[in-house]
């Protein structure tokens, strides 16, 4: 029963309550006055009658609690009394030729538009989905069109080829008593042939917050690999991905389904095309297992010429990852990719997706934001880096042919970091583990004791050495 209807019962009951209570009060001042045997025979029946009268008020209250605690009651008794207002303010208006007159109007709000006769060959694009309605007419019919909701608005296309069109809307099952308008009447249509792609079918899980949070699930097995998608080209390049929408609602254990397929383009918005087939058998894995892993940012892209990234700090460091236990238990970090490019100054980037490995079912956070610290940088030359050789664990004598001994670098950092570096902070190395006595081409590699500074070879990459024995 609404809040309405209680109180206009409780209002009823009080007052009724009130009433008894009134007359009890009287018939006993009288029984004081008045001790006569006749009359206390009178007051017996007077008392009987107001008990009869007292059950016939709790009689129609229980009815009205029945009435009232019933919906379709309610819808029924609401639809007689809008169709005796609507009466009496038809009669107090001018009586039955006021219903006959065109002197209401209505709009009808979200309409459908179908699409009737379409050749399965073509596409169509252009339709609006929706459209609004205006009705001017008596007003009983306005009433009932809107009641009924019989009516229908359709396109018919019947007989049209490839290309485009201008067509008008049609309507239908409205009264021919009501003037009808479609906003918008004519719509510009395009025609297009439909071809055939095949694409690779991946998967969506639906409804995650309906699935307890120390849940995950995997897929274990899908029927399918590929689906087919018929739609016209310009439909079909707009298709990013094919996925089977798997609902996780309540899952707590192994389960199978039939999950729909849907197409999505790069903005995850559904792309209306064909699909064959429209589903795909599914069995999925329920796992409770999580572990927390710290979060590592990689930088992908280049930045700006003379620009590098001096620092980054991330929205959180840590994530908790699920999955199946022997999947995940040796993920010691989970990646982001950031990416960099052209940057020139202080940059914050929102929402940047973690990398879901092999394993992984869930994050506790699947997006964070990163703060990317960018500083300009110069570039500075070394020449004269002595070349040390490494493994030379049987004391081999080693010569270098001519100037190969040295090496020259330039290194890239801020210029505060250049300003500190030293020639002491470059190495240059071989490695002549694997190589034989005698002449050989030795591989250099150069490194830097600062990890955000960069160092480039200059000099040649290989150097001619003799080894010998002491």
């Amino acid at each position: 029963m609404s809040p309405r209807h209680q109180k206009d019962h409780k209002d009823i009951h009080d007052s009724t309550t009130e009433f008894f209570l009134k007359v009890v009060q009287k018939e006993k001042e009288k029984n004081s006055r008045e001790n006569s045997p006749t009359k206390e025979n009178i007051n017996t029946t007077k008392t009987k009658t107001i008990d009869t009268v007292g059950r016939f008020y709790n009689y129609i209250n229980k009815t009205l609690d029945k009435i009232l605690s019933s919906k379709m009651s309610i819808m029924v008794l609401s639809f007689i009394m809008a169709g005796v207002l609507f009466w009496s303010i038809a009669g107090s208006s001018g009586g039955k030729d006021n219903l006959a007159n065109p002197t209401s109007g209505a709009t009808l709000d979200n309409v459908p538009v179908q699409i009737e006769g379409l050749n399965k060959s073509l596409e169509i694009s252009g339709v609006p989905e929706q459209v609004t309605v205006g009705l001017i007419g008596p007003s009983l019919d306005i009433y009932k069109t809107n009641f009924s909701k019989n009516y229908e608005i359709y396109l018919d296309v019947k007989g049209l080829s490839e290309g485009e069109h201008t067509i008008n809307l049609k309507s239908r099952n409205f009264p021919d008593t009501l003037k009808v308008m479609i906003v918008p009447d004519l719509v510009k249509i395009k025609l297009s042939p439909k071809e055939e792609r095949v694409y690779d079918l991946g998967y969506r899980f639906i409804n995650e917050d309906k699935m307890d949070s120390e849940y995950s699930v995997s897929v274990e097995e899908m029927s399918l690999e590929t689906v087919i998608l018929h739609a016209s080209q310009e439909t079909l390049d707009r298709v990013a991905k094919v996925e089977a929408c798997i609902d996780v609602t309540d899952k707590k254990e192994s389960f199978e389904q039939n999950a729909n397929i849907k197409a999505y383009d790069n903005s995850g918005k559904e792309v209306k095309v064909e699909i064959s087939p429209k589903k795909v058998h599914v069995k999925c894995n329920v796992s409770s297992y999580s572990k927390s892993v710290p979060i590592q940012a990689h930088f992908i892209g280049d930045l700006s010429t003379g620009y590098q990234v001096s620092n980054y700090t991330l929205s959180q460091s840590e994530v908790t990852i699920y999955g199946v236990e022997d999947k995940i238990k040796d993920i010691a970090v989970v990646q982001v990719d950031v990416d960099v490019t052209n940057l020139k100054s202080n940059t914050t980037i929102s929402n940047v997706s973690l990398k879901k490995e092999n394993g992984i079912n869930k994050f506790s956070t699947s997006a964070i934001d990163v703060t990317v610290e960018v500083e300009k940088v110069i570039t500075k030359k070394f020449d004269k880096i002595p070349i040390q050789v490494l493994n030379n664990e049987r004391k081999y004598k080693v010569s270098f042919a001519g100037e190969s001994q040295y090496a020259s670098v330039s290194v890239t950092g801020t210029e505060a970091k250049i300003a500190s570096l030293t020639a002491d902070n470059i190495q240059a190395t071989i490695d002549i583990d694997k190589l034989k006595l005698g002449t050989n081409k030795a591989d250099v590699k150069v490194a830097v004791d600062d990890e955000k500074l960069k160092i480039e070879l200059l000099s040649s990459s290989k150097v001619t050495i003799n080894i010998e024995r002491n």
